[in-house]
């Protein structure tokens, strides 16, 4: 059967061609056909003369429409739907944009049939799902219709949509709105929602059930379940849900961050260092028994180029110095020296203006935020890679994921050693110094030799493969293109990186670390600074520079003959360093001293409206003591007449009157105590309850002990109390 064409007036030829059911499907047939039915015609003018062109009746035209319909329908070309778009909005999900694609195709194809076959909108709708039901619908006009179906209507058992539906999408299109609405959560924020959240963002970080549970007790409305607390935390943003459960710097790690990119960097262009404690106890270089070291790294930025390093027995700006003296011999002074706000980068010794070592390098410090190790992730995420790591294989490791049973088994070993040392009995099972640095060594040329993920690709000139470069092929290719890093030598190296002090120039001495240099040639520069340089761990020895750099001379220890023995740099650290853990281990044994043995319990102490006692009882006692003295003291009559009689006799008075200074009543009192020291007794009750009471005032103590501070006596002694009494 050839194409459908739906026209008002048709040929004979042209019916039988279409093989209309009801028709003869001769042109013969045809004729007779319309000369027994009587069909109107016209006659139209052509190539072979005058021919016939029939105006079928009604029903031939509805079967004729019907027949287009189908060729229609089982020849338009569906739409081509993505297996997966990217949405275009925020609003619309890939479901939603599957569902308007396929509602266009489905509307593109009805519109074909109406252009095709006359129909109005709702009778070719209809013959649409009619054909797409039994069939006669291409497979993917078909899958577009059941894709276009609204799924909040009724159920269909074929998954078509009814033709009051298709009429419905051309509205939808009109309206802008042919992409289905999807149900959105309500977001209204309920009304208990401040008072539950009050129980639930807190930093010790309470469970549903636990913040509802408190939250339950107090809440006066009308009380929501906890299914319903679940469902508003649900739709809570996970920052939002966590503020007050973490602090600033915890929730950093959950929101947005800025990844840098460092490929345009040239090697030596920025350093990074940060100090690191070990995570393994080794044995101490001076005494043998175990600490942990501190490890300081500097790390190239554009390369990952572990470049200098530093172990120290502690965080100091020496472990730091000597690391990027170190860096500086064998990677090149760095243009940025990028750190953090520790002690060990902030101090005269690396910023000063003019002695700083910063200042001399040509270098310059830039330090992180305060709280953002984020922002120096590359030496952090170094210290994971090479010292925690190399921290597993060191006997001593006491890192947070060892096992407790292990860790203690090891610390027992190594103090059982420390006890046994003297008898030679046993052996501590810890790394040697010596072999710790060996070891530490071993591991940074094992790192920078390591392909790193950060760096750019390469094939393995072994294995054929592509891989990462290593921190080492990185530097040594961009010296290859040229780059000549500003690397100094040994020699230049030690005044550079030797240490810088301002100091006074008076009659040719410098005064540095309790020590006195010397040299005549300072004698024009008389009452001048100067900056001195001295070595770490050589005192006999100073160079004075100039303000603009030019060394003037070096100064030696006690040149002008002052005989001393003096101490180096290093070794006053160490010495102060020592002290401050004497002291530490002397307040902890005098702690399990009074534990074990017991003590007099501390003074009461009244600290921001907290109260600390150890016996209410004998502090009433007190208390009233100090009211009574308080009392009487305002209660006294203010004229003053003092009656004394002599020694051993007893003071006597019908009416006790209160003297009005201070110190006229310090000396009352004490005439007093030396009387009853004496044998002597107050027979007024007045005045014998003040005697009593007296010493527990504030005036007392405060006074008579500011008193015995400056004379220099003893209380209770009788020399004091005459002192006093007479002064």
């Amino acid at each position: 059967m050839s194409q459908v064409i739906v026209k008002p007036h048709y040929t004979a030829a042209d019916l039988a061609a279409l093989r209309i059911p009801g028709l003869p499907s001769s042109v013969r047939g045809i004729q007779l056909l319309t000369e027994r039915q009587l069909w109107s015609y016209v006659e139209v003018s052509g190539r072979g003369g005058i021919r016939r062109e029939y105006t079928p009746p009604s029903e031939v035209m509805e079967a004729i429409r019907q027949e287009a319909t189908k060729q229609l329908a089982a020849t338009i070309p569906a739409r081509t739907l993505p297996t997966v778009k990217p949405q275009t909005t925020i609003a619309h999900t890939e479901a939603q944009s599957l569902t308007g694609d396929a509602r266009k195709g489905v509307l593109d194809a009805l519109n074909a049939i109406m252009q095709g076959t006359g129909y109005p909108l709702k009778r070719a709708a209809k013959h649409l799902i009619s054909m797409a039901q039994k069939g006669e619908a291409s497979p993917q006009l078909i899958a577009m219709l059941k894709l276009a179906r609204d799924g909040r209507g009724r159920s269909s058992p074929d998954g078509l949509p009814s033709d009051r539906s298709l009429t419905r999408f051309v509205a939808y299109q009109k309206s802008g709105e042919l992409v289905p609405k999807k149900r959105e959560k309500d977001m209204n924020v309920p009304a208990w929602a401040e008072s539950f959240l009050g129980h639930y963002q807190k930093p010790e970080k309470p469970t549903v059930e636990h913040a509802y549970r408190q939250f339950a007790k107090i809440y006066q409305g009308e009380l929501p379940s906890i299914h319903q607390v679940r469902r508003f935390l649900d739709k809570v943003g996970s920052v939002s849900r966590q503020i007050g459960r973490m602090g600033d710097r915890e929730l950093k790690t959950i929101k947005k961050f800025v990844r840098r990119d460092f490929s345009k960097l040239l090697p030596s262009d920025i350093y990074s260092a940060d100090g690191h404690t070990f995570d393994a106890e080794v044995q101490h270089p001076m005494h043998g028994r175990p600490f942990r070291p501190e490890i300081t790294s500097v790390v190239d930025i554009g390369t990952r180029r572990l470049i200098g390093w530093s172990v120290d027995l502690a965080e100091s700006a020496l472990a730091v110095l000597d690391a990027l003296r170190v860096a500086a011999l064998t990677g090149g002074i760095p243009a940025i020296l990028y750190v953090d706000n520790g002690s060990g980068y902030v101090n005269q010794m690396m910023t000063a203006t003019a002695t700083g070592l910063m200042a001399r390098l040509g270098t310059e410090m830039v330090n992180s935020l305060p709280y953002n190790s984020q922002a120096r992730g590359v030496i952090e995420r170094l210290h994971q890679t090479v010292w925690v790591n190399a921290a597993k294989e060191v006997p001593g490791y006491i890192g947070k994921d060892m096992d407790r049973q292990a860790k203690l088994q090891v610390f027992k070993l190594s103090r059982q050693a420390i006890m046994k040392k003297a008898t030679h009995t046993s052996t501590m099972p810890l790394m040697p110094w010596p072999l710790f640095l060996e070891f530490a060594r071993d591991k940074v040329a094992e790192y920078n030799a390591r392909p790193h993920r950060s760096l750019p690709k390469i094939t393995d000139p072994e294995t054929g493969r592509r891989r990462h470069m290593s921190p080492d092929e990185a530097w040594a290719t961009a010296e290859a293109e040229g780059f000549a890093p500003h690397r100094i030598s040994e020699t230049e190296a030690r005044p550079l990186f030797r240490p810088q002090i301002v100091r006074s120039v008076r009659r040719c001495e410098i005064e540095l670390f309790g020590n006195r240099y010397f040299n005549a040639a300072l004698e024009d520069f008389n009452d001048t600074e100067a900056c001195v340089g001295y070595d770490l761990h050589d005192p006999q020895m100073v160079w004075v520079y100039h303000h603009d750099g030019r060394l003037i001379c070096t100064a030696d220890l006690d040149g002008n003959l002052r005989d001393y023995m003096p101490q180096s740099f290093v070794e006053r650290m160490r010495d102060k360093r020592a002290a401050g853990r004497e002291k530490r281990l002397e307040n902890k044994l005098e702690e399990v001293r009074a534990e074990r043995n017991g003590s007099a319990p501390l003074e009461l102490e009244v600290i921001k409206g907290i109260q600390i006692t150890s016996d209410i009882d004998t502090l009433r006692s007190k208390w009233a003591l100090e009211r009574e003295s308080e009392q009487v003291l305002i209660s006294a009559a203010p004229q003053r007449e003092e009656a004394e009689k002599p020694v051993k006799s007893v003071e006597q008075s019908n009416v006790f009157e209160l003297p009005e200074t201070r110190q006229e009543r310090l000396t009352r009192w004490h005439r007093l105590e030396q009387q009853v020291q004496e044998g002597g007794e107050i027979n007024d009750a007045t005045l014998a309850r003040w005697h009593k009471s007296y010493p527990m005032s504030s005036e007392y103590r405060t006074f008579y002990k500011r008193y015995l501070e400056e004379s220099g006596q003893e209380e209770n002694s009788m020399a004091a109390t005459m002192l006093f009494m007479n002064n």
